[in-house]
This record gives structure tokens, C-alpha cells and sequence, in this order.
């Protein structure tokens, strides 16, 4: 399997969906829930997952789908970016991801002392309700192998149903990704033509 999508809390959602299919065929999509909300109110959604999996937990249901699925890049949207970070960096350096792409991944901040083994790409938001960014940078900056980014947008921006969705934000991460996807599922292909 090429890419592996882990949502943020609020799950496998028809726009995630619709951004998976933007990527390619080869994509499967992680999400905290046994059973999706059937909610868009951001405080309902973060309650379920506090009562149905938590950080940790999805740091290591992140780690089974590694396991299982060996992707070769990951894309983490904000509970899902801290929880690919951590399982990442828990997983022996022999892996199958050679990258992560982090959107916003606020609960990093409590584990600065840790890396991917892989190469990681994180776009921070620009500011953050919970704690200041720079510091985090600051920290962040000097380890072999990470490339962070502090946007001009705010956390959720690439997410249809939070308040602070930005179309242009979207449509320009959305083609990152793409790009980035196109070299892991050509990799892919031309591997299977081998065998």
C-alpha cells in the first residue's frame, strides 16, 4: 500500500473521502473511531474521541495500521498527525514509511524529544489556541530530516467542516500532497512490474 490517511476527530468523513480519491488508488484511510460521530460540532467530535480512543490509543492503532498495511506516506490531519509523529518514532527505523505530511499536528508540542525515523513535513497553523508556535519551532528546527512550516492559516484550515477552512489553503496543500503521492504510487507501480 502507498498512502495512508489518519483523520483528525472528526473521522472518515466524505470530504476525507474525497480527498483520498484525489491522491490515487492506492490510499486507506485511519480513523480514531469504532463508530464515526454522527456530529460536525468540533467539541462533540473531541469528547467522542476522548471517550473512544484518546491520543495514546491512536498513536497505537496508528502503529497496527503501519504494521499491517506497511504505507510508504503517511498524511496526519491534527490528532492524527501527533499520533502518526508518535507511532512513527516508536516504530523500528527498518519501516515501510519514508515520510510523513502533518497538518497542524498541535499535540506534538508534548513530544519534542522524539522523530520519525522518515522524512516529515509539518504545516503548523499560525497561531494556536492552546500554545504559542514559535517555541515549538524553535525546537523542532535543528532535527535532521523535518521540515516545519508555520502557515498564514489557522488550525482545521484544511478541514471542509471546521470553522477555519480555507479554500485556497486547501487547494494548495491538496496539491502538495498529490504531488508527493504521485512518487510513492509510481513507486509502486513500477515495483509490482517487477514481480
Amino acid at each position: 500500500m502507498a498512502i495512508l490517511i489518519v483523520t483528525d476527530i472528526f473521522g472518515h468523513t466524505d470530504h476525507i473521502d474525497h480527498f483520498a480519491k484525489s491522491l490515487g488508488n492506492d490510499v486507506q484511510v485511519l480513523s480514531p473511531f469504532i463508530e464515526e460521530p454522527n456530529t460536525v460540532s468540533e467539541p462533540d467530535c473531541y469528547e467522542l474521541f476522548l471517550v473512544q480512543c484518546g491520543h495514546r490509543v491512536y498513536a497505537d492503532k496508528v502503529s497496527a495500521a503501519i504494521a499491517e498495511l506497511q504505507p510508504k506516506l503517511i498524511i496526519g490531519f491534527s490528532a492524527g498527525g501527533a499520533a502518526a509523529w508518535v507511532a512513527l518514532s516508536e516504530q523500528d527505523a527498518s519501516g515501510s514509511v519514508e515520510q510523513l505530511i502533518a497538518f497542524y499536528p498541535s499535540q506534538i508540542r508534548h513530544h519534542l524529544n522524539i522523530k520519525p525515523s522518515c522524512d516529515v513535513s509539518i504545516f503548523f497553523a499560525q497561531v494556536e489556541s492552546h500554545f504559542d508556535v514559535e517555541p515549538v519551532l524553535e525546537l523542532l528546527k535543528d532535527k535532521k530530516g523535518l521540515n516545519c512550516i508555520r502557515t498564514r492559516y489557522l488550525h482545521g484550515f484544511m478541514n471542509k467542516l471546521s470553522g477555519n477552512f480555507d479554500e485556497y489553503a486547501y487547494s494548495h496543500y491538496q496539491y502538495f500532497c498529490q504531488q508527493e503521492a504521485r512518487n510513492y504510487v509510481e513507486v509502486e507501480q513500477r515495483e509490482a512490474e517487477f514481480l
